[in-house]
């Protein structure tokens, strides 16, 4: 099925990033908590995974990301992952596959947008940091991130937004970089630039504006948004980066998983719905590539 997949896109022309972010039950530690998201016992086997799929579909996949959201317990196998513990995942990875490719860019994992929360989370900006000191910046070619917007625009600045009308108050009640997409980014990249890495690009591998009348609950934000904000915050976020200069790929969350998942938390991210394209869709289909 991946070779139908992978030949299918590359094709018709597509770039393809691939994320590998799940680890089989043979592969994981032993007593883990199998009902976590989590990495392999030993990294030498994610390597050896990652490097035969760059072997196997060389020149059909351009890119490839190491693990995702790491900061969080439900991603790090029931706890957080230490983030000296996913570089060196990452670093045998990355030499795994550039040895099979080395035109493919490896693309660090994502933190996802958090404070800290015993247990659960590490602040995202405070990870990149301890992965940065761990050796991030020799065993990556882009940075990965995921700049989730809930319901703040994609230009605003955490610091000061304001909605007086909002029913979900996180973003103006909690003031945290993690609520806008803009406070994530250019965190990131302050980081980068105060590591000496000013020279690679970040990769929003994942991105977007929820819509739903009746959210899942903890997408609480969803109710606030409008398909008129979902499509001007997603036309703004673009213009954003591609006017900062040092953002890579943008990888918009999501197509049409309210076609294909409906009811699920992932549909309300959703550009096409069952009742066609939305306002999102039309702008994103007609923006300069």
């Amino acid at each position: 099925e991946w070779d139908r997949l992978v030949r299918t896109y590359h094709d018709a022309g597509f770039n393809i990033l691939i994320s590998i972010v799940k680890a089989p039950d043979w592969a994981r530690p032993a007593g883990t908590d199998l009902s976590q998201e989590g990495p392999p016992a030993d990294p030498a086997t994610y390597a050896i995974f990652v490097g035969e799929l760059a072997q196997r579909y060389k020149g059909g996949v351009q890119a490839i990301e190491v693990w995702n959201e790491q900061n969080l317990a439900r991603e790090g196998g029931g706890a957080p992952m230490p983030p000296e513990a996913y570089v060196a995942l990452l670093r045998t990875a990355y030499n795994a596959i550039k040895t099979a490719d080395p035109s493919i860019v490896v693309v660090s994992g994502a933190p996802t947008p958090a404070g800290d929360v015993p247990g659960a989370a590490i602040d995202d900006i405070t990870y990149l940091s301890s992965m940065y000191a761990a050796g991030l910046k020799s065993v990556a070619d882009a940075i990965g991130v995921h700049p989730s917007g809930y319901n703040c625009p994609a230009t605003a600045d955490w610091q000061t937004v304001t909605d007086p009308g909002a029913g979900f108050r996180g973003p103006y009640d909690n003031r945290h970089h993690s609520w806008c997409f803009r406070g994530t980014m250019e965190g990131y990249r302050n980081v980068m630039v105060a590591n000496g890495d000013a020279d690679k690009r970040l990769w929003p591998t994942e991105f977007g504006w929820a819509v739903a009348s009746t959210p899942q609950t903890g997408y609480e934000y969803a109710a606030d948004n409008t398909r008129e904000e979902q499509s001007q915050w997603i036309t703004e976020a673009y213009q954003q980066a591609k006017s900062w200069g040092w953002v890579g790929p943008m990888f918009l969350w999501n197509l049409n998983y309210a076609v294909t998942r409906p009811g699920t938390e992932q549909a309300a991210f959703s550009i096409l719905i069952p009742e066609g394209p939305t306002p999102a869709y039309q702008a994103y289909s007609s923006m300069p590539k």
